[in-house]
């Protein structure tokens, strides 16, 4: 389980309160200040180590979500292809909505319009995975899916048995990503967590999804794997299409969210060699999602 396990939900309460908050005098120095003063007076979980560090983590997740909070007050614009993205707030627009023939809901995509966010300096885009340091023993980074089937065995997919996503398991005691080979220790949970959406009217209300912790086994060969990937799923709309974006050791926090048709996945990953730094605008950026259902 990840170290900001008990940080994610405070951090949706602290930005939610900033929005609540703000008032039209105040500074952004002000709420920030709160925001700190508050996070700093918190009493630990239990569950926590690293104290020091993870206090500076907490601390640079609030200021990044409410620095994200004033940035979204302009309109939020598409995302490039390919290339370096500045600070703001962009969108992922749902690719099986922009007209494109081939890619289309007639089977049953994730029924969503777009994917709000805000972004610190630093980060780029490249085939729909927002990362910084790709390739490199610090990356980070997260994309979006519409997932058809899970592989019992990521790394011997070719022969793998095949099962739905969590959410939609009839059986969660089988298959699905809590029971996926390779993936970490057992029992893995599937955590709760909120997400918020907007629809078509404008109004903004939180959503079920849960989130499930994965690793890459540290001393996996990934060349000795199936075609030398290591698999989680396959895309339904795309043959042999599926998600092979591993590397040994790397971590991530597949959030499962709950919209009509199929669900909507977001796979935030990275490796043991991100800084804390990096990680916490990981956070951020995900606490300052919201999913527009227009």
């Amino acid at each position: 389980m990840h170290a900001w396990d008990d940080l994610e939900s405070r951090l949706r309460r602290d930005a939610d309160a900033v929005r609540r908050a703000a008032q039209p005098g105040a500074t952004l120095h002000h709420h920030i200040m709160a925001r700190l003063t508050s996070t700093a007076t918190a009493v630990p979980s239990p569950r926590a180590f690293r104290l020091p560090a993870l206090v500076l983590l907490a601390a640079g997740l609030v200021v990044a979500v409410v620095v994200g909070v004033y940035l979204s007050n302009s309109p939020p614009v598409p995302v490039p292809t390919a290339g370096s993205l500045a600070p703001g707030t962009y969108f992922l627009a749902n690719p099986y909505r922009g007209g494109n023939p081939a890619l289309d809901c007639i089977r049953g995509c994730a029924e969503y319009s777009r994917i709000i966010f805000t972004l610190p300096a630093g980060w780029s885009i490249s085939d729909g995975f927002v990362y910084k340091h790709k390739d490199q023993p610090g990356e980070v980074g997260f994309s979006a899916w519409t997932v058809d089937q899970v592989y019992a065995d990521p790394c011997h997919w070719e022969r793998s048995a095949l099962s739905p996503l969590d959410l939609h398991s009839t059986h969660p005691q089988d298959g699905g990503l809590a029971n996926q080979a390779l993936r970490g220790p057992l029992p893995r949970p599937l955590i709760p967590v909120t997400m918020r959406f907007v629809d078509a009217y404008g109004l903004s209300y939180p959503t079920d999804a849960v989130r499930i912790d994965l690793s890459v086994p540290a001393t996996l060969d990934v060349a000795s794997c199936d075609r030398g990937q290591f698999r989680s799923w396959t895309v339904w709309e795309v043959p042999d299409g599926a998600n092979s974006h591993h590397v040994s050791g790397q971590l991530d926090s597949v959030y499962e969210i709950d919209v009509d048709r199929r669900p909507l996945v977001i796979d935030a990953s990275h490796r043991p060699g991100t800084s804390y730094a990096d990680l916490a605008e990981l956070q951020s950026i995900i606490a300052s999602m919201i999913i527009d259902r227009s």
